[in-house]
C-alpha cells in the first residue's frame, strides 16, 4: 500500500467520521428539541384552549340554571293567579339583592311588569323546592304577594 492511497484511505475515514458525529449530535438535537416541544412548549399552548372550552361550557349550565329558576319562578306565580297566563319572562337573568340568597327576575305582560323575588334554598335548581317565591311587586312599588315567614 503507497502512502498515496493510505492519505486518502484516511481522509475518506475522516469523512466517514464526520457524517457519523453529525448524524448522532443531529438525531440527539432533534430528540431534545421534539421533548421541548412535546413536553414544555405544546401543553402550555393547547392547556389554556381546554380551559376556555371548561369555563364556557360552565357559564352555558349557569346561564341555563338561572333560566330555570326564573321560569319556576314565573310558572309558580301564574299559578298562584297573580301574574297572568300570558305573561313572560322579560329577561332569564337572576339579579342578586342585598339579602343573601334572594334573586329577583324580571316578568311582563302588555300592561304590567312584574317584579319576581326568589329564595334559592338549595343547588339543585331543576328541583321546584328549591327556588321559593318570597314575594312579587310591581314595579311602581305595589307589593302583590308576601311570602308568610
Amino acid at each position: 500500500m503507497s502512502s498515496l492511497e493510505t492519505a486518502q484511505t484516511q481522509r475518506a475515514l475522516a469523512r466517514e467520521w464526520l457524517a457519523i458525529r453529525i448524524i448522532v449530535l443531529g438525531g440527539f438535537g432533534v430528540a431534545l428539541v421534539a421533548g421541548l416541544w412535546f413536553g414544555v412548549i405544546y401543553p402550555d399552548f393547547i392547556q389554556p384552549r381546554e380551559q376556555h372550552a371548561l369555563l364556557v361550557q360552565r357559564v352555558e349550565k349557569l346561564l341555563h340554571d338561572e333560566a330555570q329558576v326564573c321560569t319556576t319562578a314565573l310558572a309558580t306565580a301564574k299559578n298562584f293567579g297573580i301574574v297572568p297566563q300570558y305573561g313572560q319572562l322579560m329577561s332569564t337573568r337572576l339579579s342578586p339583592t342585598d339579602v343573601s340568597g334572594r334573586y329577583v327576575c324580571l316578568a311582563a305582560t302588555s300592561a304590567a311588569k312584574y317584579i319576581l323575588a326568589i329564595d334559592l334554598l338549595c343547588r339543585d335548581y331543576k328541583n321546584v323546592r328549591c327556588a321559593s317565591l318570597y314575594n312579587i311587586s310591581q314595579t311602581d312599588g305595589t307589593v302583590l304577594y308576601q311570602r308568610q315567614r
